[in-house]
């Protein structure tokens, strides 16, 4: 009796995770069954009593996304964050070391929400958001580190959201769309072989920056750190010099949060 308790508890974790991947546009039946492995009318019928508890909602396109109960567990919940401090001492230390200005973010829904900046010695700086600030997935190097755990076809609808959002506001700074989603594919390919990606001018013409998603122990990279800096103090060549001590300090971060 036991085992058949684990067994849907397991398939309801495993439901709400693969929901979760799929972000704003939300996730089909026909999805859900295949990523978890679990027969579609056993989805169904999951979904179906998720959805009557608010843990899920089916939207108009009939895709499934997470519903707003889960928001009101949330904010019940432990911080992931077990040593804010310890994460700052990180920052400013790989500040130190660089020069450049360090940025920590963290997924927050379909936004990144930047919790510090550390700033190096070097006196021209890259100050692309500011700490507190909360920006739509994908539209900064930490943002676009994040989204190297979506399915392509939620980082395409997430990026075509994004702008909407910029034409909506006139940000006519912003890159092209076509460029955009170029370059965030490359990105996505950099961060699987090497842990971090780099890249310039796609977020903010001018300013380059390398970010690397940090390791979390019970889901996928939800935090992401990012050294940032005008073109000419990141060039392509010092990116190899820069890289260890990035990811050096995603380790050291993911050690103090769950």
């Amino acid at each position: 009796m036991e085992s058949g308790k684990t067994q849907v508890v397991s398939r309801v974790a495993a439901i709400l995770n693969a929901i979760a991947l799929h972000g704003a546009p939300g996730a089909r039946l026909l999805d859900l069954s295949q990523e978890t492995g679990i027969a579609r009318p056993t989805v169904h019928r999951i979904l179906q009593e998720l959805t009557e508890a608010g843990f899920v909602e089916q939207r108009a396109s009939r895709r499934y996304g997470l519903g707003s109960a889960l928001y009101l567990l949330g904010l019940s919940a432990p911080s992931p964050i077990n040593d804010f401090t310890g994460i700052e001492k990180v920052a400013r230390r790989l500040a130190e070391q660089t020069g450049d200005t360090v940025y920590v973010a963290m997924r927050r829904l379909d936004g990144v929400h930047y919790l510090m900046r550390a700033d190096g010695s070097y006196p021209i700086r890259a100050e692309i958001v500011g700490v507190g600030e909360t920006v739509p997935l994908g539209t900064t190097f930490a943002g676009i580190a994040l989204l190297s755990w979506h399915e392509p076809e939620a980082v395409e609808a997430q990026l075509l959201a994004n702008e909407r959002l910029r034409r909506t506001l006139k940000a006519a700074e912003m890159p092209d769309l076509q460029d955009t989603l170029t370059a965030v594919r490359q990105a996505i390919a950099q961060v699987h072989e090497h842990g971090y990606y780099f890249d310039q001018d796609t977020v903010m013409r001018g300013v380059s920056g390398i970010a690397a998603p940090i390791p979390s122990k019970t889901a996928s990279p939800y935090m992401a750190v990012t050294i940032s800096a005008i073109n000419d103090r990141l060039p392509p060549e010092r990116i190899e010099e820069l890289a260890p001590s990035l990811l050096e300090a995603a380790r050291r971060i993911g050690a103090f949060i769950q």
